[in-house]
């Protein structure tokens, strides 16, 4: 069942257009805001609902200029590329119906940006927001999602859908350009509570098995490897996500990729208590980006678990001192008041009680200055200095 408005005509020389794509299931609660936001600034909208029962398409209806409900063809690359082809604009936004871009200066730079220069595509920051409990408080990664409107560029897997290969070849082909634009997408389908995320991402492990039993080639071996064991990591199925974790060829994934599968790996391992094993995985992120604060702040806590207390406090303090530096790009953004419970406990651990309490103090407060923490911290580096020299 499809309906459609008539897209109105542009003139010669016009602004290249956008329409915003979307595949949606039973998206209720986040759907509207996603929405809301597009709308001002988004030539046509094209909804394709695959089986709503919470009132998704009633929301959907209000918005879209193209509405279409099919039966789940079993294939989120199938549903992604039917949405695809109803558009008629030249360029194309992905978006998921629990995302959405809030500020309108990067509405303003995407309008502006299609016209600078002949684009296959364009790669946006997604930043997954991952709750107040997670000590990784947002996963900010760049990709693809702004496509050149062609049949050539079109989705490719079950699961995880992909079309950064298609967009390589037309780019190839053709001689346009992929970059990357500052516009932030925002992500909450990992802001969920447990319950919730096995409900929503366990119907996705038999697809994902077959993907990862059948491949079309060791590098996508790898890549459903890393994606099942995420499944199987949220759904607290620890021992499989151990095992697919360390037989992962991870030369076959891209460094990025890579990083994330090391650090599950490192998270499972800690969950089974085993922290000589999470410290392979900690070892691994460290010597793939010394620049994200989350390898230092697994390795210490991996050590302090495993009773180095000493050793695991300066991992601790190199987290929170990168973690702060200005201007660095962090993909694994780094929860500061969890952080400070951990040096709070480490202080007490090894008798610092004074400056225990002072972390304490400063956790709790939940608003605090970085710039005192980092007193704290600077100051704690250079006692463990002095130390380790016998002043």
């Amino acid at each position: 069942m499809m309906t459609q408005q008539t897209p109105m005509p542009r003139s010669v020389g016009a602004a290249p257009s956008l329409s915003l794509c979307m595949i949606v299931k039973n998206e209720s609660k986040t759907l509207e805001k996603c929405l809301a936001f597009a709308r001002p600034h988004i030539d046509e909208i094209v909804i394709v609902d695959t089986g709503s029962t919470d009132g998704t398409q009633a929301i959907a209806r209000r918005y879209a200029d193209v509405y279409d409900e099919i039966v789940w063809p079993g294939s989120f690359a199938l549903a992604r590329n039917h949405s695809l082809n109803l558009a008629t604009s030249d360029f194309i936004l992905i978006l998921d119906g629990d995302e959405y871009i809030e500020q309108p200066a990067a509405w303003k730079r995407i309008r502006e940006s299609l016209g600078l220069l002949d684009y296959a595509a364009m790669l946006l920051p997604v930043k997954n927001l991952l709750g107040e409990a997670n000590v990784v408080e947002a996963d900010v990664f760049w990709q693809e999602r702004i496509l050149r409107n062609h049949p050539d560029i079109r989705y490719m897997g079950s699961v995880h859908n992909q079309v950064m290969e298609a967009i390589a070849a037309h780019a190839k082909q053709t001689g346009r350009q992929i970059v990357r634009l500052d516009a932030e997408i925002v992500h909450t389908g990992y802001a969920l509570s447990e319950p919730e995320m096995v409900k929503k991402y366990k119907t996705r492990i038999d697809l994902l098995r077959q993907e990862y039993d059948h491949p079309r080639s060791d590098i996508y071996r790898a890549y459903y490897g890393y994606q099942l064991g995420l499944i199987y990591y949220i759904m607290r199925r620890n021992e499989e996500a151990a095992r697919l974790f360390r037989s992962i060829d991870y030369s076959k994934l891209t460094p990025e990729n890579a990083y994330y599968t090391r650090l599950l790996g490192a998270q499972t391992e800690m969950r089974l208590q085993r922290y000589p094993e999470t410290l392979v995985h900690c070892n691994e992120m460290l010597a793939l980006n010394p620049r994200e604060p989350v390898g230092y702040y697994l390795t210490g806590i991996a050590l302090i678990r495993a009773g180095q207390t000493e050793d695991g406090m300066l991992m601790l303090l190199q987290s929170y001192t990168i973690s702060e530096q200005t201007g660095a790009y962090i993909r694994f953004v780094i929860n500061p008041s969890i952080l400070l419970r951990h040096l709070t406990l480490a202080c007490r651990g090894i008798g610092l009680e004074k400056q225990a309490r002072a972390f304490e103090a400063l956790s709790a407060e939940g608003a605090y200055d970085p710039q005192v923490v980092q007193t704290y911290i600077t100051a704690l580096q250079g006692a463990f200095a002095r130390a380790s020299v016998g002043v």
